[in-house]
């Protein structure tokens, strides 16, 4: 029989160390050998790094933690529980997108693979019209864009809210639009607001930079924002401005008003106190080959007056938009339906014909033969996209402008088109210039719109200029077009954390190789990813690793400087 006795642990002179060794032993053999602590999570090595302010490239090696960069130079690998080597390729910032329209593909492929093999980690959004503040004429309008019911949400907020509920592949930093709250209190018609409608314009306004909007944006040439006047727009920038957000525009003219157009946007960014960035910037006109030269002096002549504007463009010599551009102004009035209700009155639709074919835009692009409709949504003419209008016409059997009003007539919303009506020379001088970044002005392309026509800068844009335009045309560094798609573009955006492979910067990087980089969508065959990014991460999670989509959503919503505030 076991004594009681012997059941007792009695403690002697050393014995507590003993007992602590025992223990610990038990504990290991419990839960196995003790965990290696790291200092970083991630650490890329053997890179040739880019790292976004335009310096020369060095050799290092990039450490990351949670979504950071914590590191950067020659770093201890034992240090990290992950080394990836990059085997000599760039690493460089992710790439900004100045103007994109992967909002509403996000919620149908958050994963927006086209834009992530382009390198982009960061996408602005919201030219002119925005996702949010909407009402419920506007959503009924919007029913179904991009396969999601905007019943879901009103304001911007609420948007925001949706897409981080959903999750994304990538950064989204969304502009209030300056024709929501104009379509909001005003309609689609050529009026004007008196004081009272002008201060709930404000208020529309004023909440959307409180909910997280990093500025407010323009689209002049479409309606209704058209009918605004430039005081109109003024008085909604400087309420942008109050929270420290900026004036992002699509001019009101691209071709004969152009010069016009770029004193409105100066005189805005100087009487609201905000800085101001053209979108897309371009001579729309066939017959206007050189005058970009006039547009950038008159640019930098107010930079030199003290006026913060600068410009992005998209590297292509052709536009895409509605087919309805061609339309004249007056027709739009009210939106697509009372154009379709003036087609049908015989008068109106002679004066509509008689103005397309006068001197207008039409004559601009080269008639006919200078735009292609790349997507219809009337589903018993999709045998004719991608086509030239000359194609179609061919086709039907008509007059081009003929076949251009048997296209609209036939469909309840304006068909795409790609235009060409641009100089590439002229882009180029363009984006040579030190204040000119890039967007791509194409949000990624879901599976079921991959049937259709597409302008090849859904797919690339961004290898274009880092990687064609360096490599064969040399018309920029490698570091002065990674200096465009990073730094400089979160700088005009007002994103200050990101842009630049440096110690405290959130960890959204690309590796990619440069002699491989290639941007392979044309305009006739554009649904091709481009090629030669092998990694991607986004707030230190890789979206793209190795090549292959990884099918992580770490991507987050960029708030301006008013939200919360």
């Amino acid at each position: 029989m076991k004594s009681e006795k012997s059941s007792i642990f009695v403690f002697r002179p050393g014995t507590a160390g003993l007992l602590l060794a025992l223990l610990c032993c038990v504990a290991s053999c419990a839960t196995g050998p003790a965990r290696e602590v790291h200092d970083w999570d991630l650490l890329l090595t053997n890179g040739r790094i880019v790292d976004g302010t335009g310096a020369p490239w060095f050799r290092g090696d990039v450490a990351i933690r949670g979504d950071s960069i914590v590191a950067v130079g020659t770093l201890d690998r034992k240090r990290a529980a992950e080394v990836v080597d990059v085997g000599d390729r760039v690493v460089a910032p992710g790439f900004i997108d100045l103007l994109g329209w992967s909002h509403f593909p996000a919620l149908v492929e958050p994963a927006l693979e086209g834009k992530i093999r382009q390198g982009v980690t960061t996408e602005a959004t919201g030219e002119g019209r925005s996702p949010g503040p909407i009402d419920d004429a506007m959503a009924a309008r919007w029913r179904g864009v991009g396969g999601e019911d905007p019943v879901e949400f009103r304001t911007l907020g609420d948007f925001m809210a949706l897409i981080e509920s959903r999750g994304t592949a990538l950064n989204f930093a969304f502009f209030v639009g300056a024709t929501n709250p104009r379509e909001i209190v005003l309609g689609l018609n050529d009026v004007q607001p008196d004081e009272e409608q002008m201060r709930r314009m404000e208020a529309i306004v004023d909440q959307a930079m409180r909910e997280g909007a990093i500025g407010i944006s323009t689209s002049l040439i479409y309606v209704p924002a058209r009918y605004a006047t430039t005081e109109e727009l003024i008085r909604l920038a400087r309420v942008a401005s109050s929270w420290g957000g900026v004036y992002f525009t699509h001019m009101r003219s691209e071709d004969d008003g152009i010069l016009e157009a770029v004193d409105e946007t100066v005189r805005i960014s100087r009487e609201a106190a905000i800085p101001a960035n053209i979108w897309h910037l371009k001579v729309a006109d066939r017959n206007a080959a050189g005058r970009m030269t006039i547009v950038l002096e008159k640019i930098e002549e107010a930079r030199r007056d003290g006026v913060d504007i600068a410009a992005n463009l998209y590297p292509y010599s052709a536009s895409s938009t509605g087919l309805d551009l061609l339309a004249p102004s007056w027709a739009l009035e009210g939106g697509y339906d009372a154009f379709l209700e003036r087609l049908a009155d015989p008068e109106l639709r002679a004066r509509i014909i008689e103005e397309i074919r006068g001197p207008g835009r039409y004559q601009r692009i080269g008639g006919a033969s200078g735009v292609i409709v790349s997507s219809i949504g009337n589903p018993e003419m999709k045998h004719l996209e991608p086509m030239y209008l000359s194609e179609i016409a061919e086709q039907l059997g008509m007059d081009p402008v003929d076949a251009l009003i048997h296209i609209f007539e036939n469909n309840r919303s304006a068909p795409q088109a790609i235009y060409f009506a641009m100089n590439e020379q002229d882009m180029k001088e363009a984006l040579r210039r030190p204040w000119v970044s890039v967007g791509a002005d194409s949000g990624s392309v879901v599976a079921s719109r991959r049937t259709s026509g597409a302008h090849p800068r859904a797919y690339g844009t961004f290898p274009r200029v880092v990687g064609r335009f360096v490599r064969e045309e040399g018309l920029l560094t490698l570091e002065d077009a990674v200096r465009k798609v990073t730094s400089q573009a979160a700088t005009r955006i007002g994103v200050h954390d990101r842009g630049v492979i440096r110690p405290g910067m959130k960890a959204d990087v690309v590796v990619f190789d440069p002699d491989r980089l290639e941007d392979i969508s044309t305009f006739e065959d554009p649904h091709h990813y481009s090629v030669g990014i092998d990694h991607v991460i986004v707030n230190g999670i890789f979206v793209l690793r190795d090549a292959a989509m990884t099918g992580s959503l770490p991507g987050r919503v960029l708030r301006g400087p008013g939200y919360r505030r």
